[in-house]
Formats: C-alpha cells, sequence, structure tokens
C-alpha cells in the first residue's frame, strides 16, 4: 500500500522518491523468494503495486492464482503486469460495491502482513488499523509519505512490534532491507500467532475450570447425599461402611479441585486422583481409630454420626493433600516387637 508521485504533495514530504520504483522491485523478490502471495487493488501509476508484481514476476516461476486483485465492482483499471499473457496468475475478484473503501479495508482482516510506502490519507487510515488490529505491518519510514507518519506512533502502540524492529524501518534502505523487511513481517505473524494460542488456551482453561466447578458441586451433592441415604435405609454395617467410603473419597476429591482452582489451576486429573487418595487414607485413619475404641460402631447409629465427620475429614484431607502426603512420608513405620528369650527344653527333657 502506497504511492510514489512526484507530482503530488505529501506530508511529511516524499524522500528519495526516485528510490521508490527499485525498493519496491526488491521488496516484490523478497516476497516471491519467502513464498508470500501478493494483494493488490490498483494498477494505476501512480501507486506501487505495479512496481511490487514486476520485482515478483521477476522472481522465478509463480504459482497460479498467487497474486490477488481485490478492485471494486466496475473498476476497469487492473492493467498489471503479464495479466494478459498469464492471466493463470491473477486471482480477481471484484468486491461488491462501486466505492473501493470498503471492499479495501475489509480485506486487510484477510492478510498476513502489510507494506506501507510513502502514501497520503489511505496509506495512514490503513497503518493506523494495522497498528490498532494487530496486523503485521512495515512502515517504511525513509521515504517520507503516511509511512512515516504511521512509524513515528509505532512505538506507542504494543502489538507484536519489538523496539529493535521499529528502528530498523526507520533506517535508509539498502540492498539487505528487503529481506529484512520479510523477516520482521514473519516475527510479527509468528508473535500474534502465539497470541492467538495463548488466548485460545486460557478460553479453553477457563472452560475448564467450569467443568470442573461443576464436578466440584457435583461431587459435594454426592458427599453429602450419603447422610440422608444412611438414614433412609435399614441401618447395617454394609450400608453405613459404604457411606462412610464414597463420602470420604466425594469430598476428599472436591476438595482437592477446590484447593486447585485457587492455585495455578494446572494438572486437574492428577489433582483429583491426589485428593481422592487423601480422602481414602484420611478415612482410613479416622475410621480405624474409632473402630478401635468401639468395635461394633458400624452396625448401629454413631456410624451416622461418624458420617458427618467422616465428610469434613476428607474435604479437609483433600483441600490440604499436600501436608497429608508430607506427614505419611515423615511417618516410620512401627518396628517389630524384640524377640523374646528362646523357650527352653521342656518338662523331663
Amino acid at each position: 500500500m502506497g504511492s510514489a508521485d512526484p507530482g503530488r504533495e505529501y506530508e511529511p514530504p516524499l524522500v528519495a522518491g526516485h528510490r521508490v520504483e527499485g525498493a519496491c522491485g526488491q521488496i516484490g523478490a523478497a516476497l516471491a523468494e519467502a513464498g508470500c502471495d501478493l494483494v493488490v487493488y490498483s494498477s494505476e501509476a501512480q501507486f506501487v503495486e505495479d512496481w511490487v508484481i514486476t520485482g515478483y514476476l521477476a522472481h522465478g516461476e509463480r504459482e497460479p492464482g498467487s497474486i490477488h486483485v481485490r478492485p471494486p465492482y466496475g473498476d476497469v483499471d487492473t492493467d498489471f503486469p503479464l495479466l494478459d499473457e498469464r492471466p493463470e496468475l491473477y486471482d480477481v475478484r471484484y468486491e461488491s460495491g462501486s466505492e473501493w473503501e470498503s471492499g479495501y479495508y475489509r480485506s486487510l482482516a484477510e492478510v498476513h502482513g502489510v507494506v506501507l510506502i510513502g502514501g497520503g490519507r489511505s496509506t495512514l487510515i490503513t497503518g493506523m488499523v494495522c497498528l490498532a488490529f494487530g496486523i503485521p505491518v512495515y512502515a517504511a519510514a525513509c521515504f517520507g509519505g503516511a509511512g512515516r507518519k504511521v512509524w513515528d506512533v509505532m512505538n506507542r502502540v504494543e502489538r507484536h512490534l519489538t523496539p529493535e524492529e521499529v528502528s530498523a524501518m526507520g533506517a535508509e534502505w539498502g540492498r539487505d532491507t528487503a529481506a529484512r523487511l520479510v523477516r520482521i513481517l514473519a516475527a510479527q505473524r509468528e508473535r500474534k500467532d502465539e497470541r492467538r494460542r495463548l488466548d485460545a488456551r486460557a478460553v479453553r482453561r477457563a472452560a475448564w475450570r467450569s467443568a470442573f466447578g461443576i464436578t466440584v458441586g457435583l461431587l459435594l451433592c454426592l458427599g453429602l447425599g450419603m447422610i440422608p441415604l444412611t438414614y433412609a435405609l435399614d441401618a447395617s454395617a454394609a450400608v453405613n461402611l459404604t457411606g462412610l467410603i464414597v463420602g470420604a473419597l466425594a469430598t476428599g476429591t472436591s476438595g482437592a479441585i477446590t484447593r486447585n482452582a485457587f492455585d495455578r489451576g494446572e494438572h486437574w486429573a492428577r489433582t483429583a486422583a491426589l485428593g481422592m487418595s487423601a480422602g481414602a487414607v484420611a478415612f482410613l485413619l479416622f475410621v480405624s481409630a474409632q473402630l478401635a475404641a468401639s468395635p461394633d460402631i458400624l452396625s448401629g447409629e454413631g456410624a451416622r454420626r461418624l458420617l458427618f465427620f467422616v465428610l469434613t475429614v476428607g474435604f479437609v484431607s483433600g483441600f490440604t493433600f499436600d501436608a497429608v502426603y508430607g506427614r505419611l512420608k515423615q511417618a516410620e513405620p512401627p518396628l517389630p516387637p524384640p524377640p523374646g528369650p528362646p523357650a527352653g527344653p521342656p518338662n523331663g527333657g
């Protein structure tokens, strides 16, 4: 996008306008070498597209349809290089409406990079749109015009551009500038794609958090549901033990998931498994202590009252599973009792 018409006034003024044609040819060749397609709009002599296409076609054989022309409907000024001799190289699609602005600015959403050279108001607006929406852009400041204006504001916009890249756009045009231009556009696109991947990952993570939030609610309901279930059924050791086990595992898992939501929110499956295990261990330790004191507690009314404590202990154990496993690591297994004195010979032996 841009123009370098010597008979037109630019703000700031055009600089080294006689070098623009050669620079555009180098840009076209560099884009062709990188395997890029072109999107162009007009073949009028005042614009830079023709020069870029000339360099693009001079750099080896191009794929059919690699030059995309987007003129407004009814525009007959499409006299691009080799269009009549090699029409298969061009993909001409007329935009709806006779006003070129609507189709032109809409097409910016489809491109992977924009090059600005000289130009006036339309080039300035194009640069502002690219900076606002994160479209990779290269503004050749050395030729003046609107491209210089866009370059002036680049350091104030944080959109996939590094200070080194902005500085490089302000340098004088040289032999390696076109190749550097392609590298800068490619680097911006890579950062944009990476940002898009991170945003998509954040959306997926938020969806997982929502799903696990629902899971926490279901597990808590499952654990608490053991209380009315045990009271509704006839008291028996099997029913009471099942309620205690399911309640401890459900609340332990929900506690661990709740803890993970407060932390970084990663490794949900691993956290759920650790919380379930912590709930199981806490259940075994707590219930075994009760059984040691009251061996018949599971078959009586005491098991139902015990369920209230088991649900609380299970949730707390899952929520603090790191402390539970830390205590288990520090605990030493009990030593076997020392052997007694050897038995003597039987009487009369």
